[in-house]
């Protein structure tokens, strides 16, 4: 907030300027004139004071895009008509904004829905799950249960048929009582060549 010398703001003393139209040229803007008449100040700080007011946060000075002219933010024309056609004016302008940021979510959101769609596909492929991230580290024993449930696995693909027998029992084909034919095949040539 801008305080001058006798203490107002610049929004009090703005708030209700009438429509003028600003020019790049300082010297021929009625909008800078305006404000160096009420300041009673030289070109420069009207110029600084105009630039500080149409700021988009402070909002004392407002652009009509229709008329192309600079009002005070609480300004309003002193005839009915004129005033439901400035409202008008503001509603339908404000309509238009509103439409351009619905236009403008839609595409947000179209990107967001191609973009899930990319990454759904390769989901296993580069992004692993949050709790694969953010994991505690594992025990001895952890590590130690995963590792035989992974050879486990391995043993059961690679041999789906055969049961792994305890390192206990001796393999059926070593039994020395057994006449049945053994498993492997070279086992059995053996006794074929001789």
């Amino acid at each position: 907030m801008s305080y001058l010398d006798n203490g107002s703001t610049l929004r009090a003393m703005f708030r209700l300027m009438p429509p003028m139209r600003h020019d790049a040229d300082p010297t021929r803007s009625e909008v800078v004139a305006y404000i160096r008449e009420n300041l009673r100040c030289e070109l420069g700080r009207a110029i600084r004071a105009f630039d500080s007011m149409r700021h988009i946060k402070s909002a004392v000075l407002i652009y009509d895009r229709i008329h192309r002219q600079w009002r005070g933010c609480d300004w309003v024309p002193a005839e009915e008509v004129d005033k439901i056609s400035l409202l008008m004016s503001v509603v339908t302008e404000l309509k238009r904004d509103i439409s351009s940021l619905r236009s403008e979510l839609r595409k947000v959101k179209n990107e967001m829905v191609s973009l899930r769609r990319r990454k759904g596909g390769r989901k296993d492929e580069e992004d692993p799950e949050p709790e694969q991230q953010q994991a505690a580290p594992k025990t001895e024993a952890a590590i130690r249960e995963d590792y035989l449930k992974y050879w486990n696995n391995i043993n059961e693909s690679l041999y789906p048929e055969e049961k792994v027998s305890s390192p206990s029992t001796p393999p059926q084909s070593l039994a020395s009582d057994s006449t049945d034919p053994t498993e492997c095949p070279w086992e059995n040539a053996e006794d074929e060549v001789s």
